[in-house]
């Protein structure tokens, strides 16, 4: 499964179906949504009115292509971008989602999506991009869908945006576009490993041959069950979630065998760069270079072992007058103040997911 950024006119495509950024009210626009109905001529407007007066973002609807190319047009509404606002990067996920949902339902082979939202509509392309890529990979992985999906790049600018989000996201671009799908999930916003897909039911035998990239959920499905997880701390949620948890946490490293506080880091939730060194003893949280040195003190020691908590879930005072001054910490010592054994330290030199 792959995606594919193209540079060219979306327009001129010979795609099954192009994406429309279409406006709530279905009137021909400016950039995309202009050049689509310019091209497609009056038919495409008329079926499009004769159907619908309106559209929800994050819904879509299909006409013909009439006078483009492609087969047919999708349609769908990004959201209106309001800094602050907890749902518009879900809402733009399911822009992406529902398209491909509707393209799967109709048969089709091909479609070509522009970037959503990032015109009149005003969403940051350092939002657009990366969520687009994201929920088109976990589309394309949770559906197994083989439907070529183009990514449709009408500067050279957006192309090298588009592939520096790929490269952000640790994922490989190949000189022709090519970008394997399974490494374009988020980091998890808590200890940024990389967030895996969470299977729900009876997975199959090749899903328990494949374990590496997934989570195995519960048996029980259900409609608000969230998609993706993190193996090493638990979190679990949706695409649109990522970027909204907020709060302080705490991760310490001790030494099993010795017991011994080995170090740690105090950071907020979403922003690796944004950690401070614990170090045994010190009144102060250090500016150090966090990633370099906690690796260095976790090298030193026989035995680590990796403890997590939110800071304000800890017991009042833990951080200062238990974990930073006892000269040895025991399991029941760091699970009675709050802390939870994780399986691997956060990781700071990760990038961030904000």
């Amino acid at each position: 499964m792959t995606i594919r950024l193209v540079l060219a006119d979306i327009t001129t495509l010979e795609v099954d179906a192009i994406v429309n950024a279409a406006n709530s009210e279905l009137e021909p626009g400016g950039g995309v949504d202009g050049a689509i109905h310019r091209a497609g001529g009056s038919g495409l407007y008329s079926e499009l009115k004769a159907q619908h007066d309106s559209l929800t973002p994050g819904e879509v609807i299909v006409t013909s292509g009439y006078r483009l190319p492609a087969k047919h047009v999708i349609h769908t509404v990004a959201p209106r971008w309001i800094e602050g606002l907890n749902n518009q990067v879900e809402t733009l996920s399911d822009c992406y989602r529902n398209s491909l949902s509707l393209a799967d339902e109709l048969e089709l082979r091909s479609i070509a999506f522009p970037a959503l939202g990032t015109g009149a509509f005003g969403i940051p392309k350092e939002v657009a991009m990366p969520t687009a890529l994201q929920a088109i990979s976990l589309y394309l992985q949770n559906s197994h869908s083989d439907i070529e999906v183009l990514i449709c790049c009408y500067s050279e600018e957006d192309l090298e945006l588009y592939k520096d989000v790929a490269d952000d996201l640790d994922a490989v671009v190949s000189e022709d576009g090519e970008i394997v799908v399974n490494a374009l999930l988020p980091k998890c916003p808590i200890c940024f490993h990389q967030l895996k897909r969470i299977i729900y039911g009876m997975p199959s035998r090749d899903t328990f041959e494949n374990q590496e990239n997934l989570y195995i959920g519960g048996c029980i499905v259900s409609e608000y069950d969230p998609d993706l997880g993190c193996k090493n701390c638990d979190w679990r949620g949706f695409i649109g979630d990522v970027n909204l948890v907020e709060g302080e946490y705490v991760a310490i490293v001790v030494d099993a065998e010795s017991r011994r506080f080995v170090g740690g880091a105090i950071y907020d939730a979403g922003k690796p760069n944004s950690a401070l060194a614990l170090v045994h003893r010190s009144p102060e949280f250090q500016r150090i270079e966090v990633p370099k040195w906690l690796n260095e003190q976790i090298e030193k020691c026989e035995s680590p072992t990796f403890w997590l908590a939110k800071r304000e879930e800890l017991m009042s005072g833990a951080l200062e007058k238990i974990l930073m001054r006892y000269s040895t910490l025991s399991e029941d010592v760091l699970e009675f103040v709050g802390m939870q054994q994780k399986d691997k330290s956060p990781q700071f030199g990760a990038r961030a997911t904000k």
